[in-house]
Formats: C-alpha cells, structure tokens, sequence
C-alpha cells in the first residue's frame, strides 16, 4: 500500500495517479486516472504542477496492467 505524501522514493517507476486535469472540459476540468513514469513522487508531482493538474486524489507505486 502506497504511503501518503511519500517523498523519500528515489527509484525511477511507475505512477498511477488520480487528479483533475484542468486542460480539458473547461471551466471545471475532468477528474481522470491516468499513469506516469518518473523518478519519484516528488518527481511525479512536479510534472503534474507544470500540466496544470490540481485536486490530486492519490498518486501510488504501482505495476501497470501494461507491463
């Protein structure tokens, strides 16, 4: 299970990821899951602060289906 606000994470994985994208369905945006590789949590969040991505529900480490 995924700790909440984990930041001491430095190896590079998988991220899924619950959050509003704001780009989309203006003025509201769209709650969307979606997964992003990445250094670390913090890593992730940086990305997501500079995609205009807000109400962050949860980010966890995880194996996608897809791999």
């Amino acid at each position: 299970m995924s700790k909440f606000f984990d930041y001491g994470d430095d190896e590079p994985a998988y991220y899924h990821i619950k959050a509003r994208d704001m780009s989309i369905y203006k003025p509201d945006g769209k709650v969307i899951k979606f997964w992003l590789w990445g250094d670390s949590e913090s890593h992730i969040r940086q990305i997501l602060s500079k995609k205009n991505i807000k109400d962050i529900e949860w980010v966890r480490k995880e194996i996608p289906p897809f791999v």
